[in-house]
């Protein structure tokens, strides 16, 4: 286009109003393809243009965690960027291809400690503030149908979680700060209102890794000697094959 728009003003330098109707004409020819927001491939000549449109949705939402022996509530909230090809690819079907941003913080747990050789019962009742919170970053990828989709997800997770436990004496209930991470896979489907509104539900699972260097005992843990009781300080190397379980739901607006 710029080439073209050179060759006009070489062509007739006295007349701007003719360089910049050439200009314009230059300009739409090429935009026309295009509409806001999507990416255009193939070719017309051979009859196989097609258009992906960019999607963009935040969501809030609220998932169920088992994590080895323990398990969580949590609020989240999210955030996914896709890709959809707007014609479809066979039988009204449309690709589509992004990843997604989910951090779910956990609010409410029961069950017992994955990092305590005793597998003690975790303290439900006293416990302050947050029990931790999660990253999970999956590449997802999926087809789509009047709204209707399926997609599967492969990724990693990070998550941060502080174990809490009855005080044996008068005193602070004592606390254990611990990571995990790993591969995660899983599905999902949902339904699109009008392409704005996003009504879904996601299944992942995995087998995470605990950290040893990265698992933290507070005074009161060390003074009740739950240090002592720590696997992975024991084996001296992380704790591997926790098994990990998320069941979410949520609902999005697309942008």
């Amino acid at each position: 286009m710029l080439f073209v728009s050179a060759e006009a003003v070489a062509k007739d330098p006295r007349n701007p109003k003719s360089t910049l109707k050439s200009v314009q004409n230059n300009r739409n020819g090429v935009l026309r393809q295009f509409t806001k927001g999507s990416i255009v491939s193939g070719t017309k000549a051979t009859g196989s243009v097609r258009r992906w449109y960019l999607f963009n949705e935040g969501s809030i939402g609220s998932s169920y965690t088992m994590l080895g022996r323990s398990q969580y509530v949590s609020a989240d909230l999210a955030y996914s960027t896709y890709i959809r090809s707007i014609e479809s690819l066979f039988g009204g079907l449309s690709l589509m291809a992004g990843t997604e941003l989910s951090v779910p913080i956990y609010l409410m747990i029961r069950g017992r400690s994955n990092v305590l050789s005793d597998h003690r019962l975790l303290e439900v009742q006293e416990t302050e503030g947050i029990a931790g919170y999660g990253i999970q970053l999956p590449l997802m990828l999926g087809l789509e149908y009047k709204g209707f989709y399926v997609v599967g997800l492969v990724g990693y997770t990070w998550l941060f979680m502080k174990d809490t436990y009855m005080a044996t004496g008068r005193g602070a209930n004592p606390t254990i700060s611990t990571n995990y991470d790993g591969l995660i896979y899983g599905g999902g489907l949902g339904y699109k209102f009008s392409n704005v509104v996003n009504l879904g539900v996601r299944y992942v699972t995995g087998s995470l890794t605990n950290r040893a260097a990265q698992t933290h005992f507070d005074d009161r843990a060390i003074a009740e000697g739950l240090d002592t009781l720590s696997i992975t300080r024991a084996r001296g190397r992380d704790l591997f094959g926790v098994d990990y379980q998320r069941f979410y739901a949520f609902i999005s607006y697309i942008f």
